[in-house]
């Protein structure tokens, strides 16, 4: 007889296949963005069933503080009446069990009777009905208790929803209905699908009032939004002294100041405890608010960025770059003010506004948009935010704060973009226009960025394949380049019939961490000097040794010494021999060694001969996503009839083993 299959965990690898079951099923479903469903996968919250012909039923579910939600639960019309369902629920309910909370809920129409059925037959209890998004249904609240510890408290929270009551003034007001637009996406990021059990959003009856100034072409439909709108019951007795103390604070003598001050009253006197707003006036007052009426004046997407790094706080964490000190780092809720405050990412002629624009945008959609500053002993260095949109990571910031390394953090900055899409498994890097300095124009196309109708776009394929393969990926973005150069330009790519030289060079870890490998760097309590570190180009010093075997161009495999294996790949852009003394002058601008380490390399006693020293140009480095142990390095030069790999000098590499070489450090499947 055979077994039935059981749910197992899904991975973010699983997204289309969760997409495309949910929008075959979708007439008992809500519809889900794929960056939300990618979310709750890569955080653990998906569980599915696979049968020969694919996923038959997935659950996707978010573990919560006191209580676990499940968001969806799908089984495809012909496999319903298999208890794939009971099953799925199953699996839900042992992971609430794991995190240790005290129930389960979830939210469905009413009038979804079927399902409604299931979750009474499997002991839901429907514990409250509120209003759907869809005009005149309702939402029933089903909840499962897990462990009889806590019950008060979990029932308490459940019925609450644990949501944040939010007021909001006029004009998010109006943006929240206007029409979709850079402008009015700043408000609808509070919309969003992983705000739902967060957060609650009124106005107070002061609205009226600013809606009778507006034109009256409008106020009618600005009324009947307002009067379906949620809003705020407050404590008139309380009002009068409330105003009169925010008076001492802000400015009355007109009628949208006395409104302003009208709608904080009524939030203080409310259960909100937040009010939002975009007015710069209000928010430069939002300390002297807080400690008077304590009340919360936050801009959209400080809160949203402050519930998202609640519910997600280990995406916030910070991911070492070099040591302690230096560390790319998601964009808190306290930070956002110091982000807009500050001119230091401005270019000289823009805008502060435009810029504050696209930053607003990036954060008020922290599920879509992963926006990251790096910084370092508290000094703001870099900011970039990206997002993937199929087989492209999509940069919306890529710029550095001015000083004197902006042009080296410029550099880091898109570079960084460069490996997170490597690492991503995407094909290419897009940098939407003026998200970035206008001097990082030159910085960007000696990357290996082409201008195409005014983006800058970077293919990163890191894949083996042919010449035509690659002529066809790029189309007409390289014309009269060379071969060569367009597998530079693409890097990281090998080539089945590229004609430059393959070469393997042993590094010792020391010297890796210093030039080009931040994960060694990172794990390092000192770090590495970053001026060399985070550079695109860089200079190796050894001993002249194979120096006539060692020619541009050529493509560098790095194998770390100390059983580290291969961890890199480059391109080597030149070779140059001769006295140390006068190789490093003429370098010393680069490369990680001073003068005295020159000379304990080479010889430097009257009874010691003087050896030359060798300096290797390279850039367009990329760490791979799997190091290549010597083992494997073994196993692929005798698949090739080739002796042992020789790992202690420079030596080259066949082709046919540089391409397995490559794909073990490259596989198919992406770092997730």
């Amino acid at each position: 007889m055979k077994q039935e299959p059981l749910p197992a965990a899904l991975s973010p690898d699983d997204a289309d296949d969760v997409d495309a079951l949910r929008a075959a099923n979708n007439e008992t479903l809500g519809f889900m963005a794929m960056p939300v469903i990618r979310y709750y996968l890569k955080r653990g919250g998906g569980v599915g069933i696979r049968g020969d012909d694919g996923l038959r039923g997935y659950a996707l579910y978010d573990v919560r503080r006191l209580y676990v939600r499940l968001i969806h639960l799908c089984v495809d019309h012909q496999h319903r009446g298999s208890g794939y369902a009971e099953r799925l629920a199953d699996a839900v309910v042992d992971a609430a069990k794991e995190a240790r909370v005290a129930a389960l809920k979830l939210t469905c129409r009413r009038d979804y009777a079927r399902a409604s059925a299931f979750w009474r037959r499997y002991g839901f209890i429907p514990l409250a009905e509120v209003d759907a998004k869809t005009d005149g249904a309702r939402l029933m609240v089903w909840y499962l208790g897990i462990d009889g510890a806590a019950q008060r408290d979990i029932f308490t929270s459940v019925t609450s929803d644990e949501k944040a009551w939010v007021a909001i003034d006029a004009q998010i007001f109006y943006q929240l209905h206007a029409p979709e637009s850079d402008e009015a996406a700043v408000a609808k990021g509070l919309q969003a699908d992983f705000l739902a059990d967060s957060l609650d959003l009124y106005i107070t009856m002061e609205m009226f009032n600013e809606i009778d100034r507006a034109p009256s072409s409008q106020r009618k439909r600005w009324r009947d939004i307002a009067h379906a709108f949620p809003k705020l019951s407050h404590d008139a007795s309380r009002m009068p002294e409330v105003e009169r103390r925010l008076e001492h604070i802000l400015p009355s003598g007109r009628p949208s100041e006395r409104s302003d001050i009208r709608q904080l009253a009524m939030t203080a006197t409310s259960n909100a405890a937040t009010f939002l707003t975009r007015d710069g006036r209000l928010l430069r007052c939002a300390t002297q608010i807080k400690d008077t009426i304590s009340v919360d004046v936050l801009r959209p997407e400080e809160l949203i960025v402050r519930l998202d790094q609640f519910t997600d706080s280990e995406s916030y964490q910070p991911v070492p770059v070099s040591g302690s000190s230096l560390a790319w780092r998601r964009v808190r809720g306290d930070e956002v003010a110091r982000l807009r405050s500050g001119s230091s990412l401005l270019g000289p002629h823009e805008r502060k506004r435009h810029f504050e624009g696209r930053l607003e945008k990036a954060l008020n959609y922290p599920k879509t948009w992963q926006t990251e500053a790096l910084w370092s002993d508290g000094t703001l260095l870099a900011l970039r935010s990206f997002r993937r949109e199929g087989d492209r990571l999509v940069a919306g910031i890529c710029r550095a704060s001015h000083g004197r390394s902006q042009r080296l953090f410029t550099e880091y900055a898109a570079a960084s973009l460069l490996h997170e899409a490597v690492n991503l498994g995407c094909l290419a890097v897009e940098v939407e226009p003026h998200c970035t300095a206008p001097e990082a124009r030159e910085v960007l196309m000696r990357l290996g960025f082409v201008d195409i109708d005014g983006k800058f776009v970077r293919l990163c394929l890191a894949a083996v394949m042919s010449e035509a393969d690659l002529r066809r990926e790029a189309g007409s973005m390289f014309e009269g380049a060379t071969l060569e150069d367009m597998a530079r330009r693409c890097s990281p790519v090998a080539l089945r019939d590229g004609r430059t030289e393959c070469l393997m060079v042993p590094i010792k870890p020391g010297y890796a961490r210093a030039l080009f490998n931040t994960k060694r760097a990172a794990g390092d309590l000192f770090g590495a000097d970053e001026s060399v570190l985070l550079r695109w180009e860089n200079v190796y010093f050894r001993k002249k040794n194979q120096h006539h075997m060692i020619q541009p161009p050529a493509q560098i495999l790095w194998y770390e010494s100390r059983g580290q294996g291969t961890v890199a790949v480059s391109h080597l852009n030149g070779v140059e021999v001769g006295q140390p003394k006068n190789v490093f002058r003429r370098n010393r601008a680069l490369g990680t060694l001073g003068w005295r380490e020159i000379q304990e390399m080479c010889g430097h006693s009257r009874v010691q001969e003087v050896q030359d020293v060798m300096a290797l140009h390279f850039s367009h480095t990329h760490l791979f996503r799997s190091p290549v142990s010597f083992a494997s390095l073994r196993d692929v030069y005798r698949q090739h009839g080739l002796g042992n790999p020789v790992v202690q000098s420079p030596s080259r590499v066949q082709r046919a083993a540089f391409l397995d070489i490559f794909r073990l450090g490259f596989p198919k499947q992406p770092a997730t």
